[in-house]
């Protein structure tokens, strides 16, 4: 089974159960900050968003070092932190719910729900932990790993008030994408089914997304030059995770990132 199957599979399990929703608040009343905002306005159009998470699972040491949820994000806002992203996927990444409920109470910056979502009893969640959006996979449509349309699943996100980041990295999942009323777009790097890096194929995916809303490149950096690759293949920002929790002086590792936005306009 490829990872990202026996990730779903898990899921499924965590998400179904009774006490999945257990110790989270109610559906807020207004809207959250919003990170579509926030990543358009971003200085220089160069966003760049920060990943809270345990474990990196594609990496050869995939623990990361501990970092409290308050630590990681001030220093996030203090590195210029355009918006955050919380991993809630316990398996193969140690994440939760709470840690996204956390980091929403931490922070005044708009937080990305980031979960292999196939339920709406996610979207549930990340509505009542505080989130501003939460990510849908377009590859969890192609390969059936999910039991409604992804579409179905952006307006139940949309009806709870948030929005949605819509992740692809093939030019053959635009077809799935094409349903969808995602508010943002982001490829990864990083194939799902075997963990590796294909960055031809995330290059084309780029190239074939329409313009006109914001597009982030997804995971693979590491330096201030893996950033400025992805702004030379012509996306708004990055999100950036692992490379920023192994950072020797994170700050100066983000500010580094943020910087590239004054370097002169994206393709």
């Amino acid at each position: 089974m490829t990872f990202l199957g026996s990730i779903v599979d898990e899921v499924r399990k965590e998400v179904r159960a009774p006490e999945y929703l257990r110790g989270l608040g109610e559906l807020p009343v207004l809207p959250p900050a919003s990170l579509r905002e926030r990543v358009a306005r971003a200085p220089g159009r160069w966003a760049v968003m920060v990943e809270y998470k345990r474990r990196s699972p594609g990496a050869a040491n995939p623990n990361l070092p501990e970092r409290s949820i308050d630590e990681f994000a001030g220093l996030a806002a203090r590195g210029g932190a355009t918006g955050l992203s919380c991993l809630a996927t316990r398996a193969g990444f140690g994440g939760s719910v709470a840690d996204v409920r956390a980091l929403c109470r931490s922070t005044r910056l708009p937080v990305l729900f980031k979960d292999f979502v196939i339920d709406e009893r996610q979207i549930e969640a990340a509505s009542r932990a505080g989130a501003s959006a939460v990510l849908l996979i377009a590859r969890l449509e192609t390969e059936g790993w999910l039991d409604r349309p992804i579409g179905e699943l952006a307006e139940a996100a949309h009806r709870l008030g948030l929005e949605v980041l819509l992740e692809l990295h093939a030019p053959e999942e635009l077809k799935a994408a094409g349903p969808v009323d995602a508010d943002m777009y982001g490829v990864n790097l990083r194939d799902l089914g075997g963990l590796g890096f294909e960055p031809e194929i995330a290059a084309r995916t780029v190239a074939d997304i329409p313009r006109g809303r914001p597009l982030l490149g997804l995971s693979g950096v590491t330096s201030a030059d893996d950033a400025r690759a992805w702004r030379a293949r012509g996306v708004d920002g990055i999100l950036v995770g692992t490379g920023f929790a192994r950072a020797p002086d994170p700050v100066a590792f983000l500010s580094e990132i943020a910087r590239i936005g004054t370097e002169g306009e994206r393709p």
